[in-house]
């Protein structure tokens, strides 16, 4: 997979990306909204490779999310087949806050999975106090559904839905 955005380049997670995921998910501020743990190398591993997997598998799953001028990984954005549906979502490190790089990256992944990969419904969580997040799936085009239940914690449901 390939998108190219002002900015950005969106392309498949390889073997190579497993330094930058590293550092990324061992930043607390990162992971603050998404489990509020930091990864060990040998977890990053893992959910490297069962992204690659999911391309294999499902045709999908989560991106890298690269500076265009000089290729620098900044982030991820994709989806993930969850129990409860098709998941989008993203993290990016934290010099890329602040910049509309998630707006602008998830806008270009969305309309990828919706045109291309023809995805039905695509839903988005976030934890009721991460306020930037919600701002981003609303600017990618999600409607709020309600309130639901993931892995013992409340969230916002928000979903997209062709």
């Amino acid at each position: 997979m390939y998108l190219e955005t002002e900015r950005l380049i969106i392309n498949n997670l390889s073997l190579d990306d497993l330094d930058f995921l590293t550092d990324l998910d061992a930043d607390p501020l990162v992971r603050k909204f998404i489990d509020g743990k930091v990864k060990t190398i040998n977890e990053t591993r893992q959910y490297l490779s069962e992204n690659i997997d999911g391309y294999l598998r499902h045709g999908f799953g989560r991106y890298a999310v690269r500076v265009k001028e000089d290729l620098k990984p900044i982030g991820i954005c994709g989806f993930l087949m969850e129990n409860y549906g098709v998941d989008f979502g993203y993290r990016f490190s934290q010099s890329a806050w602040g910049q509309g790089i998630a707006k602008e990256a998830g806008n270009s992944v969305i309309r990828y999975g919706v045109d291309r990969l023809k995805l039905k419904k695509i839903v988005g969580i976030v934890l009721p106090d991460n306020i930037a997040s919600e701002k981003v799936l609303i600017s990618c085009g999600f409607t709020f559904v309600g309130m639901d239940e993931v892995w013992g914690k409340k969230i916002k449901r928000y979903e997209i839905t062709h």
